[in-house]
């Protein structure tokens, strides 16, 4: 893992109907977040990433995208390490 970034990937869904979020999933973790527009996915994946930086039991990042079907979009999310010092 690097000293300087982390890096994890995430699979973006966009929403069938605009009234409902974009969903943001994280497998390494896990963990499903929810995002207003396809910009905002990224600023919600960078504040999951920023407060789990400071967890002892950080998972190891996958290096391979998840799968992605039609309406997603696959993408690793990057935070720089310096942001949670």
């Amino acid at each position: 893992m690097s000293d300087v970034a982390i890096s994890f990937p995430v699979k973006i869904t966009k929403p069938k109907d605009e009234d409902e979020p974009y969903v943001v999933y994280f497998p390494d973790f896990d963990e499903y977040l929810y995002a207003e527009s396809f910009s905002d996915s990224f600023v919600q994946a960078q504040e999951f990433l920023k407060e789990h930086l400071l967890d002892d039991d950080l998972p190891e990042p996958s290096e391979v995208l998840p799968f992605a079907k039609e309406g997603q979009f696959t993408s690793f999310v990057t935070v720089p390490k310096a942001l949670v010092d």
